[in-house]
């Protein structure tokens, strides 16, 4: 059970357990087959598995292996849950609560914090049986707290932090500013507005069983902003409820603070002034029994209690006394807080920044600014001194150490790591900002700036320069900036293998203002030693010296194979001969703590040898005209470009399949040719044999006195057997067949490659290892390029893969291991038909985003804080190509207002202030743009489209300026840009971090998660079921509520729910998972659409259509403002909402919205595509609704064409289709006559057959990807029952067989 609370608001989440359903259904599992696209990231391994069926049975070996059978079935037979009678602080009665046998006594705290009654009380203990409990201790290690026993929470008094900390809650409920802080990413807070946009909630009205009515409601017709030429910014931030009242006018620290000594000796802690909406001001004391209004003024001090007594033993019992406009605004806060979904207000683990807000209103408030400027303002000296020392290596590796014998020792681990992380990335977030801000003095203030090196809270900093010329030999700068990226990854992948006594630095990589900044934890002792003397493995000096240590060569042995590295020969430059498992300049310490250190892992993975111009020796492409690989990249300006493990992985899946292909064709055809010499020798021994018998009986009959007999028990046949078999193996192996496919053995598939084969390193392998290494990663180069990307195109140019935007683009590639370098041949490659593919567009986008990127930071890194806001906005107009004509509107030619390069001058003229130089102002349209398309061509070897000087934009003004803005880090004030397009630097919000970190994963729920999708591709809906809510249980417990793989997680609950037709079921789990990917991945992200989509296709399932429309709406909107109109997947969202308002009764909007789905599919796919013709009849039923016959009949009759040409006219489809069609053309026809005989009696003009709404349901389910209604889904029978009937059923029949013969 998992629990937080936040604002007096906690979560309970426990998923649910289901049965078993059908296999199949193939494409029943593609519910949702754009998000199906994004998981499935490693698509060549796909592939592969499609050559061949063994590949199957390997991977269900891999994956039987790697998951215990006591992992499956995780957390029921571990953690048990209890229910306990909970007497709240103050108070007699008790309350029953449930909690988990393996969960923390902290959440009966929590759970207390939950009660509107003790919300606020804050200073209390958790007793049992008159004694004090642990509250970080499990429930299950508390003697005799089983089910049924009493937990009290007993009021204690205040000290100085537990009253600040009483203060800090009372204020975040009377002043919550929950908005404003997920706005501005403030304690992890981020935005959602599901609730707002589906008006009520569909989870409580399942419960309470309403079902709204079908008739056409006001609320339900689409907005105005749907159908505006250009999508506005302003609907992004839906209309919120109103905020919660006010408590009191203002509370903050009095300035009579500190109490002096004579008052410490009485006990006070504190001094409040409090001023109330009443207008009085009161001064309140805290004391530790509780607090009190005293008799102090601002003018003189006396801290005694009032003659009017107003005391009580929470801040909040004591203003009620004071102020009754606080009583009755407080109790309707806690009211709302109550109402409050508890998703909202959970904090993310990490933050999570929105690219533009609203204008909010600065308020005056003094907590608020203790807590920004104090650090730790919420503790006491002692905390202080505790906080500012915490450890975070000792921390990251002390719980990578800690045991994990069993699932709950497990779980505990993965949690453990998991939030240490978060609270690491947090704190590196602020110390990197800090650093920019230079508000952290340098280690080496002497040294260059690009040099200089920081120390904040226990984390090195330093910035993605080259210092010390340290990457010279690699690319300089370009090099170190791209080192930091790739440590980044290495770091990652050696996390996830989880070696035994092999650890990695803490990492965090952030992006900031122009400048990239990494922070690290420190290993234990390094600051106080020579760096020098600290590396025991690898090479600090590019090679001049190397090192090499046998105890880490054990270390890194057991991980060498799952990484794929060979370990190989390097020579450095004193002439010695070593043998390293990763590359040379990877480099290996062991600390004062006694652990085994790997860093600088920037080159962990094989090289990229197009990247560093390498030609590949031997090409042959599958055509013989091609004389080199189809997709190249441009050569890179540094020399660590590698390629990804996902990549790798594929390539080395690949090469498995072929290498067991080539095996079972040479096994099949070894032991035919066995069985086949066998047979030879049989047939010769019996001829033999016979000849022998003939020759003896011919000389028994000349022999008449003499009779020679028979042999007697003859030899037996020989047949192929199984040491048969293990001979032929034995012999295939010692053949070599493993490593024609890139082995290193004989004797088994092991691929390898070495790290260093394209350093100037020197190396003592001898010729056949060197050609194989070169050969093995140039092998992996054009399997990137002739395998991988050349299928990627393929599904970008049918449309099979279709991205929402470049960030969806990005993570399509990435999880097929394609690196980004490869963006440029991907464009140029969807060239040809750009007017008929949307995807050339997003390609496009990503292409200029990238480089506009890279020329921001190189504008940006020099400007002062005081004009940044200015200069941003300055950028962004010469990027839309605004700022010349907003000058030559205005005639203006100077950079905006503040920025000036003046210099004050006192009265007597000399100098007193210095104002820092404003050159970014000098920076044009023309020459930022030039600038980007230098960036793309030497970047990705691509020629920008350019018209007057400036790039021509694929997309509309606000897609790609929220692209930049995401790329780079800015928040922007949301506005209407229609009508004014020109920013100014009061449009400028902030700017944000763009960080990346390794982001630690919870290892078993991980494979049960992935298992279960296998399993779901299998069509195996129950076993997918069990595997997933087992899963999530773990992720819970490890993670908390909110989370991507939690997001995922449910998003896929809900599609096997829907298909076992538990459509209630459904709607709650894809309802959390819409709230978990706002609040972790954005409100505007690509997986956020889909999870509105296919929420409104489940809640219309529920008949709430109303609900269903306003989230196809916001949908709808989101795609196009981060993409635009003319989306293939808008003419889903299209024909979604125009049959939802179809069953609303509403025509002529669905008419409209059915009509834009058409123009698009005629767009993409042609006027004789089945997709239209599908589009006609639904226009043609709209059109009916509305009795207009004629023009219905016109879309009925081209569909009617198309499916006679398709399907020809004894098909269902097309017989169906000329049905409707004669209807319509007799309705017509009466409705003619009634208009020409002008007769009172009116016809009836309804068509029969218009659309019920199950009819409804499967039209929206097959357009969504969804090729059955819930109803229609056959009970599953498993492979296994299959197989264990026809074996009983063969069983039967042979002994029937025994029967019979027995009657004979």
């Amino acid at each position: 059970m998992s629990t937080e609370v936040l604002d007096g608001t906690v979560v309970n989440l426990e998923p649910q357990k289901e049965a078993p359903s059908d296999p199949p259904i193939m494409d029943v599992t593609a519910v949702d087959p754009p998000i199906e696209e994004i998981k499935a990231v490693d698509p060549p391994i796909e592939d592969i598995t499609s050559i061949d069926p063994p590949i199957e049975d390997f991977k269900a070996v891999v994956q039987k292996s790697e998951l215990p059978k006591a992992e499956t079935k995780a957390p029921e037979n571990v953690n048990k849950f209890i229910t306990l009678n909970l007497i709240l602080p103050q108070s007699t009665e008790s309350i029953k609560v449930t909690i988990g046998t393996h969960d923390h006594l902290h959440e009966l705290r929590q759970m207390a914090n939950e009660r509107p009654e003790s919300c606020y009380k804050t200073c209390f203990t958790l007793q049992h049986r008159g004694k004090i409990l642990d509250e970080f201790a499990m429930v299950h290690t508390v003697e005799n707290l089983t089910d049924g026993e009493t937990v009290k929470c007993v009021a204690e008094q205040y000290s100085l932090r537990e009253a600040r900390l009483h203060l800090k809650r009372v204020r975040s409920l009377i002043q919550p500013d929950i908005q404003v802080n997920a706005q501005n990413g403030v304690d992890n807070l981020s935005l959602t507005f599901a609730g707002v946009v589906a008006g009520r909630d569909v989870e409580e009205d399942i419960q309470k069983g309403v079902k709204e009515d079908h008739g056409c409601d006001v609320d339900v017709a689409p907005p105005d902003y749907l159908f505006a030429q250009e999508t506005p910014l302003l609907p992004l931030f839906p209309e919120t409820p109103t905020p919660p009242p006010e408590c009191v006018s203002s509370i903050g620290y009095s300035g009579w603070n500190p109490p002096p000594g004579n008052r410490r000796m009485l006990g006070d802690l504190f001094y409040l002034i409090v001023t109330t909406l009443e207008g009085n001001t009161v001064h309140i004391t805290a004391v530790p029994s509780g607090f009190y209004v005293n008799k102090t003024t601002s003018k003189k001090f006396d801290p005694t209690p009032a003659e009017i007594s107003c005391k009580g033993y929470t801040l909040v019992d004591t203003l009620k006394q004071v102020s009754s406009l606080f009583n009755k605004n407080f109790a309707i806060i806690q009211k709302q807080s109550l109402r409050r979904n508890p998703y909202e207000v959970i904090p993310v683990p990490y933050p999570t920044f929105t690219w533009c807000k609203p204008e909010s209103e600065h308020t005056y408030d003094t907590l608020r600014a203790e807590e920004a400027y104090v650090p730790n303002s919420t503790s006491d000296e002692m905390s202080l001194g505790m906080m500012s020392s915490r450890d975070w290596n000792e921390e990251l590796q002390s719980a990578r150490e800690l045991p994990q014998a069993n699932v709950h020792e497990k779980i505990v681990r993965d949690r453990t790591i998991f939030r240490v992380t978060c609270d690491f990335v947090a704190m590196a977030i602020k110390g990197a900002q800090a650093v920019v801000d230079g508000n952290i003095p340098p280690l080496n203030a002497a040294d260059d700036k690009k040099s200089r090196m920081f120390l904040w809270n226990n984390i090195f900093f330093s910035l993605g320069f080259d210092m010390k010329d340290h990457y010279g030999a690699f690319g300089g700068d370009s090099a170190a900036y791209a080192a930091i990226a790739g440590d980044l990854r290495g770091i990652s992948l050696y996390q996830s293998l989880d070696t035994d006594g092999l650890h990695t630095l803490g990492t965090v990589i952030v992006d900031y203002r122009g400048y990239r900044v990494v922070g690290q934890s420190i290993i234990s002792g390094i600051l106080s030693r020579d760096q020098e003397q600290s590396i025991i493995y690898g090479s600090i000096d590019n090679g001049k010296s190397i090192n090499s240590n046998d105890k880490f060569g054990k270390v890194l042995e057991s991980s060498s194979k799952k990484l794929h590295l060979r370990e190989h020969s390097v020579i450095g430059g004193d002439g010695e001969e070593h043998r390293l498992i990763t590359s040379y300049d990877c480099k290996g310490i062991i600390g004062n703590d006694g652990r085994h250190y790997l860093i600088d892992l920037f080159r962990s993975f094989a090289p990229d040898v197009f990247a560093l111009g390498v030609p590949i020796e031997n090409y042959r492409g599958e055509e013989e005209e091609q004389s080199k690989p189809m997709f190249m990249c441009p050569e890179t300006p540094h020399k660590l470009a590698t390629l990804r493990a996902e990549l790798i992985e594929a390539f080395a899946c690949y090469r498995y399949v072929l290498f067991t292909q080539n095996m079972s064709a040479k096994f099949i055809k070894a032991k035919g040719e066995r069985e086949t010499k066998l047979k030879a020798i049989e047939e010769t021994k019996e001829k033999e044999e016979v000849k022998e018998i003939k020759e003896k009986d011919n000389e028994s009959d000349n022999d008449s006195g003499c009779s020679v007999e028979s042999p007697v028990n003859p030899t037996p046949p020989k047949t192929f057997t199984e040491s048969d078999a293990k001979e032929i193996l034995e012999e295939i192996k010692s053949s070599g067949t493993a490593r024609q496919f890139g082995s290193v053995t004989d004797t088994e598939f092991d691929m390898r490659y070495n790290p260093d084969i394209y350093t100037n390193i020197g190396s003592n392998d001898n010729e056949h290892d060197i050609k194989h290494d070169r050969q093995i990663v140039q092998e992996m180069a054009v399997f990137l390029s002739d395998s991988v990307i050349v299928k990627f195109v393929y599904e970008l140019k049918t449309m099979t893969q279709r991205p929402l935007d470049a960030i969806h683009l990005s993570d399509l590639m990435h999880g097929r291991g394609i690196n980004m370098r490869y963006l440029g041949g991907i464009t140029k490659s969807l060239e040809d038909n750009q007017e008929k593919n949307h995807n050339y567009a997003v390609c496009l986008s990503a292409v200029i985003t990238r480089a506009a990127k890279q020329a921001f930071k190189k504008y940006i890194i020099d400007i002062p804080s005081q004009q940044l806001g200015a200069a941003v906005a300055h950028f962004l107009n010469c990027y839309h190509g605004t700022v010349e004509r907003q000058k030559s509107a205005s005639g203006e030619n100077s950079p905006p207002n503040g920025t000036q390069s003046k210099k004050k001058k006192n009265k007597k003229g000399k100098v007193f202030v210095r104002e820092p130089s404003c050159s970014w102002s000098t920076s044009t349209t023309q020459s930022i743009h030039s600038s980007i398309c230098e960036i793309a061509l030497s970047k990705f070897d691509y020629t920008l489209p350019v018209e007057t000087g400036q790039v021509v934009m694929p997309l509309g003004f606000l897609p790609m300026t929220r692209l930049i803005c995401r790329a780079v880090g800015i928040q922007l004030t949301l506005r209407d840009y229609s009508d004014n397009r020109y920013f100014t630097e009061s449009d400028v919000m902030n700017v944000f971090p763009i960080v990346k970190h390794s982001n630690p994963r919870a290892r078993d729920a991980t494979k049960l998660k992935d298992l279960a999708e296998d399993r779901l591709g299998n069509g195996y809906l129950g076993e997918s079921h069990e595997l997933i809510t087992d899963a999530l249980n773990t992720m819970l417990q490890v993670y908390g509520p909110l989370h991507s793989d939690i997001e995922s997680s449910h998003k896929h609950l809900a599609h096997i729910s829907y298909l076992f037709g538990r459509i209630g079921q459904a709607v709650s789990h894809q309802k959390q998972g819409l709230l978990a990917s706002e609040r972790v991945l954005g409100i505007d992200h690509y997986e956020t659409i889909y999870c509105y989509v296919y929420l409104a296709l489940f809640a219309h399932n529920l008949a709430q259509t109303s609900v269903a429309l306003r989230l196809m709406y916001r949908a709808k909107y989101l795609l196009q403002l981060i993409f635009g109109p003319d989306h293939l997947e808008q003419a889903a969202f299209d024909i979604n909402i125009g049959l939802m308002l179809h069953t609303k009764g509403d025509s002529v909007n669905s008419q409209k919205f059915l009509e834009s789905a058409l123009k698009l599919h005629k767009k993409f796919h042609g006027s004789g595509s089945v997709q239209v013709a599908m589009c006609n009849i639904l226009v043609a039923r709209a059109l009916a609704g509305n009795a207009d016959f004629r023009e219905a009949m016109k879309y009925q009759k081209h569909a009617f064409e198309v499916y006679s040409e398709k399907y020809g006219e004894d098909d269902k489809r097309t017989k169906d289709c000329q049905a409707f069609l004669s209807k319509l053309t007799q309705k017509a026809v009466e409705l003619q006559k009634w208009l020409q005989n002008k007769e009172k009696v009116v016809p009836n003009m309804v068509v029969n057959e218009a659309l019920p709404d199950s009819t409804i349901s499967e039209m929206l389910a097959t357009v969504n990807g969804i090729p059955a209604t819930p109803s229609k889904i056959k009970p599953i029978v498993s492979k296994e029952s299959e197989a264990k009937k026809e074996a009983d059923e063969k069983l039967e029949e042979i002994k029937q067989q025994g029967d019979n013969e027995d009657l004979d």
